[in-house]
């Protein structure tokens, strides 16, 4: 049986040899005196089929002729390969850089987070080693360090402002009383100490008002706030009381009311503008423009102002009043934008300014 096997196998053989022998034979031929092997286009050997009318000779030609066929779908196959792949390689490629991209950026900004410079040659030229690495140290947060500035210079204008009051209220002159802020601010340092005892009570509406400092210099409203605090505590109580003269002390609470009284009445011909407290109705600056204005109508237009741009009012009424009147601006513009509900105290120091130096020019 297997020799029956092996017979069959080799008969098989010389048959598939025989066909790939005339296949070579075919191809080696020629057609009209032209070589089959020599034609490598579809089209030269249709031409040659055309021309050609022996059946042998164009049976010679179609073989030739499905043998190029072959091979040029093999070649397309090849090419077709070959393209699929460098396109894969392409995409990869591609991917990798990108990869590498944003490994080079992190690294750049990494390092720039840890030591607060921006190194671009980290992205262009390689990536960051050990040496580079920076200590990670805590992000800084300029918002609460400008805060934290704010509220130290404020404490030491605090300081150095109850320093001259004290060093005022200590004097041992009679009467009204005038701090030195030329040179509480000279000094680098100036002790606040308590009052030993308290000055001599005078019951002048001017005496309740602190004067500002001399030279204009300005000051903020906390730290006016404080002043004022320190003048009123060292009054009279709220009661009536006669002294020695003959004149009656006013107390904290009539003062207010008698300066609130005061701007209500410069003020009542403006639109726009209704004081009734020393807060709120101050919080746009109007009040402000209309109280400078009643007494220099010609410095600017008051309707032409809008109570919805507050940062223009706070700083055209506090610089008018300082050009024409001599008005120190107490108040920080910055600090009346923050706040919706100023501080009373803060423009109540503000407005006796106001009254100091305006009350005599109607």
């Amino acid at each position: 049986m297997l020799e029956i096997l092996k017979f069959f196998l080799s008969i098989e053989f010389l048959n598939v040899f025989d066909l790939f022998s005339k296949m070579g034979e075919v191809v080696s031929e020629t057609v009209n005196g032209v070589s089959l092997a020599s034609l490598t286009t579809e089209e030269s050997l249709y031409k040659l089929l055309d021309s050609t009318e022996d059946f042998d000779e164009r049976k010679k030609v179609r073989n030739r002729l499905r043998q190029l066929q072959a091979e040029l779908r093999a070649q397309r196959d090849e090419a077709m390969k070959r393209r699929e792949q460098e396109r894969e390689e392409m995409i990869l490629q591609r991917k990798k850089d990108a990869e590498d991209s944003k490994r080079r950026m992190l690294a750049m900004y990494d390092h720039a987070a840890k030591s607060g410079v921006m190194d671009v040659n980290i992205y262009k030229n390689k990536e960051p080693s050990a040496a580079d690495a920076v200590p990670m140290t805590p992000k800084r947060d300029l918002v609460e360090e400008a805060i934290q500035q704010r509220h130290k210079e404020a404490e030491e204008r605090k300081r150095k402002i109850l320093a001259a009051y004290d060093a005022a209220a200590r004097s041992g002159v009679p009467g009204p009383k005038t701090a030195d802020f030329d040179a509480i601010n000279n000094s680098t340092s100036a002790p606040v100490t308590p009052v030993a005892k308290k000055p001599p009570t005078d019951c002048t509406f001017g005496n309740i008002i602190p004067k500002p400092a001399q030279n204009n210099q300005k000051i903020s409203a906390k730290a006016k706030f404080q002043q004022m605090d320190a003048v009123q505590n060292k009054q009279t109580p709220a009661r009536p009381n006669f002294r020695a003269g003959g004149g009656v002390t006013r107390s904290a609470s009539d003062i207010k009311d008698m300066l609130l009284h005061w701007c209500k009445s410069k003020t009542k011909e403006y639109e726009r503008v209704e004081i009734t407290n020393f807060s709120t109705s101050w919080n746009d600056g109007m009040a402000f423009c209309a109280l400078i204005h009643h007494f220099y109508p010609d410095a600017f237009d008051f309707e032409s102002l809008n109570p919805k741009n507050r940062r223009y009012n706070f700083e055209l009424a506090f610089r008018v009043s300082e050009e024409k009147a001599d008005i120190a601006p107490l108040l920080d513009v910055e600090d009346m934008v923050l706040m919706k509900k100023p501080d009373w105290k803060c423009v109540f120091t503000y407005v006796q300014s106001f009254y100091r130096k305006l009350h005599d020019k109607d």
